[in-house]
């Protein structure tokens, strides 16, 4: 879907302006952004930022555009920020950049994409989108140091693992279709509409991820079968394989999974996954979220309807991709 000729014109408008607000004179910082491909990615945050503006019938201009790369650039600055924190080797098929150029540089480098998004979004002078930005950056951080916190944490419940995933992913990706909503000047009652849709659009492409990460081969998502687990992360799919099965054998995969620093464990926790359904489980609860985000926007009344179809199939896109 986003390979779509209409869908790839506004993906190249907002890297034209990502380009233009990561510019810089700084020679050091030119030859870290040579190590960062800002151009690459779903680009799905911005695309959600100029879709749902174009549905509630605003024209796409340069200030949309800004908002948009904005929501962008502080997303790839999580992302940096993410593979510090888990000491990814690989981003997207290639060397992550705390690989490339080091912890310590990697820190500052997201830092000041974050600054960079920030100062972009103040340029627009509006209190109410930069209240929507900061709101989403802060529940980012929050889902972020849960995570972190609950790392090989093998009694991890569902409620807390979507509670997790709503502030880690659902939170800037609802964000970004309330910062188009805002900048399009949308009802207030079909705003909360739109904010559900984003909300559950969210939780459905994060459990998608989780599922991915167990289900793909390496080629497809540019990083290891199996990296959530060897990383301590108690996703959906595994808590999930752990409510089905027996009792000692849910134990049993909680201590490989408590015990699994060294990674040794991955392969067993993955085929108990399959074994008890945890896959099928999870992509039906995917699934679910994906439907009610559907079902979110029809009740929205937007102007534009033939954008907001498009933004039906964005819930689609989420469940069916491979990557």
């Amino acid at each position: 879907m986003l390979q779509e000729k209409a869908i790839q014109s506004r993906i190249d408008a907002i890297n034209k302006k990502i380009a233009l607000i990561h510019d810089t004179k700084s020679k050091s910082i030119q030859t870290i952004f040579k190590n960062i491909k800002l151009s690459s990615g779903k680009r799905l945050r911005g695309l959600l930022v100029v879709l749902t503006a174009e549905a509630n019938g605003a024209c796409v201009n340069g200030e949309l555009l800004n908002i948009a790369a904005s929501v962008e650039i502080l997303h790839h600055a999580t992302l940096i920020h993410d593979d510090i924190v888990d000491s990814a080797e690989q981003r997207r098929g290639k060397a992550s950049l705390n690989m490339r150029i080091g912890e310590t540089l990697s820190v500052l480098t997201g830092d000041y994409l974050l600054s960079a998004a920030m100062d972009a979004m103040l340029k627009s002078r509006d209190f109410e989108l930069f209240n929507i930005f900061a709101r989403a950056v802060k529940d980012v951080c929050e889902g972020e140091i849960e995570e972190v916190y609950n790392k090989f944490n093998g009694s991890l419940t569902s409620h807390e693992c979507l509670e997790i995933t709503r502030k880690k992913t659902a939170s800037l990706i609802k964000g970004s279709v309330e910062c188009g909503a805002h900048a399009a000047k949308c009802p207030a009652a079909d705003l909360k509409h739109l904010r559900i849709y984003g909300e559950y659009l969210g939780m459905a492409f994060q459990i998608k991820d989780d599922l991915l990460d167990i289900t793909s081969k390496t080629s497809k998502i540019g990083k290891s079968a199996g990296t959530d687990i060897r990383e301590g992360k108690a996703t959906l799919p595994l808590i999930l394989a752990m409510k089905c099965a027996p009792r000692n054998e849910s134990n049993r995969v909680k201590k490989l999974f408590e015990k699994n620093t060294d990674g040794k464990n991955t392969k067993k926790i993955i085929d108990f996954i399959f074994k008890y359904d945890g896959t099928e489980l999870a992509g039906l609860m995917a699934l679910s979220y994906a439907s009610d985000a559907k079902v979110a926007l029809e009740k929205a009344k937007l102007k534009n309807t033939v954008v907001k179809e498009v933004l039906s199939d964005l819930a689609d896109y989420v469940i069916e991709r491979e990557f």
